[in-house]
């Protein structure tokens, strides 16, 4: 909610000169000049509790692509903005000069301009290569890439090249939790527990079975090469031909 009446929950015009026309608040200089440069703005909104005791203001733009948080430290002239997506959190972040600055990127955001070239318009932009490659069409082998890269503390890798090796496999994206590794048909949450996983058992083995049911109902299996061929035989519609219903988000 917006500040209560009298209470001076703003920032210091001395740190931020550019909203001395604004009283110090960030929410009417955003408007402002997104106004006078002719940009498209979301509708803001403060972001938390706005309490002048607290050491940064943020004001928040949603839109359908995602929501934007930008916030400004109180005590020192450092604003940094945040958007985010559904489901991946935090799609790209960094700091952003002052205010015209700031809408211009809005209005990119808002406008739908590529991750990519955001982080190649502004290179103090740390963008998430993830959430590009979802953009892109092209989480899936990104996530592959990612996982085949994993220390071997997280995933054993003689199960992680086997399942790579399998092209029905390698069409899927792979999940890695607790050094086991299943599938999804999606990029994105929820995922299915319709796709089946395999999770380390012993020394050098694996229990391979379906997420629907109990451990205690999974194949034990000794070798990396058996563990993928089990995990294959028990995918959706194994033996009908058909693809997994989709590799992407």
């Amino acid at each position: 909610m917006h500040p209560e009446p009298g209470h001076r929950a703003l920032l210091d015009t001395r740190t931020y000169p550019e909203l001395a026309a604004d009283d110090g608040d960030p929410l009417r200089g955003l408007r402002r000049v997104a106004e006078a440069a002719g940009a498209s703005l979301a509708p803001t909104r403060p972001w938390g509790d706005w309490d002048a005791a607290r050491d940064v203001l943020a004001v928040a733009m949603d839109s359908d692509r995602g929501t934007c948080v930008l916030s400004f430290e109180r005590h020192r002239h450092v604003v940094e903005a945040r958007f985010t997506r559904p489901w991946i959190g935090n799609a790209a972040r960094g700091a952003v000069a002052g205010l015209p600055e700031a809408v211009e990127m809005l209005d990119a955001w808002h406008g739908r301009l590529p991750l990519a070239e955001m982080g190649r318009r502004w290179p103090g932009l740390d963008v998430l290569p993830f959430a590009v490659a979802l953009e892109e069409g092209r989480a899936v082998p990104h996530r592959w890439e990612e996982v085949r890269a994993l220390p071997a503390d997280a995933i054993d890798g003689r199960l992680v090249e086997a399942a790579y090796a399998a092209p029905r496999l390698r069409a899927l994206f792979p999940i890695v939790s607790h050094a086991a590794l299943t599938f999804s048909d999606t990029p994105l949450p929820p995922h299915s527990d319709a796709f089946p996983q395999a999770t380390p058992h012993g020394e050098h083995g694996w229990l391979v079975g379906s997420l629907r049911e109990p451990a205690s109902a999974h194949t034990a299996v000794t070798g990396a090469e058996e563990a993928v061929a089990h995990l294959v035989r028990l995918l959706p519609d194994a033996g009908s031909g058909r693809p997994p219903a989709r590799t992407d988000g």
